[in-house]
């Protein structure tokens, strides 16, 4: 308990300066709760609608596209080791076997095949690289995407090796 002669808001504004934390109380014991008027932020406008694309856009859209086309067919035309799986099935291992063919790509630096399951169900293979496995995830180069990822591990079904030169 605190009493002063300055205003209250002017020691709440002082102690809240200092680090406190501390209520308003009325000469009854009751906290005090008061809103300030004043809003975080201003009233908002809509948005401005775009009348069309920009010939810039559509020419960096094609090349995102033509990109993620070019990266699936990498992934899809890679030669695989045993297990052989079928080209419309994911590679399925334990999950013991999963961590330590992960693993080791990360020590030898080799790409590898993975089944890869997202939070909304969308099942889809992947060549990685894989550069870290830490705390359930695995960090690493996803060949489809041409950027570093982290996937979960429990998402992954399943780890296939690469052939040689693939």
């Amino acid at each position: 308990m605190l009493a002063a002669q300055a205003d209250p808001a002017t020691v709440l504004t002082q102690l809240r300066a200092m680090g406190y934390a501390p209520a308003a109380e009325s000469p009854d014991g009751d906290v005090l709760i008061s809103r300030p008027d004043a809003r975080r932020t201003g009233p908002r406008s809509a948005p401005v609608p775009v009348p069309g694309r920009s010939a810039a856009g559509a020419r960096g859209a094609a090349g995102a596209a033509v990109k993620a086309v070019r990266a699936g067919d990498r992934a899809a035309t890679a030669v695989r080791r045993e297990p052989e799986p079928t080209p419309d099935s994911l590679p399925r291992t334990a999950a013991a076997e999963t961590l330590a063919a992960l693993q080791t790509a990360v020590l030898t630096g080799e790409r590898v095949w993975i089944g890869y399951v997202n939070a909304e169900g969308a099942a889809s293979q992947r060549v990685v690289e894989p550069v870290r496995v830490a705390g359930g995830f695995v960090t690493a180069y996803d060949q489809l995407r041409e950027e570093m990822r982290t996937f979960s591990l429990h998402r992954i079904t399943g780890v296939a090796e690469l052939a040689e030169g693939s």
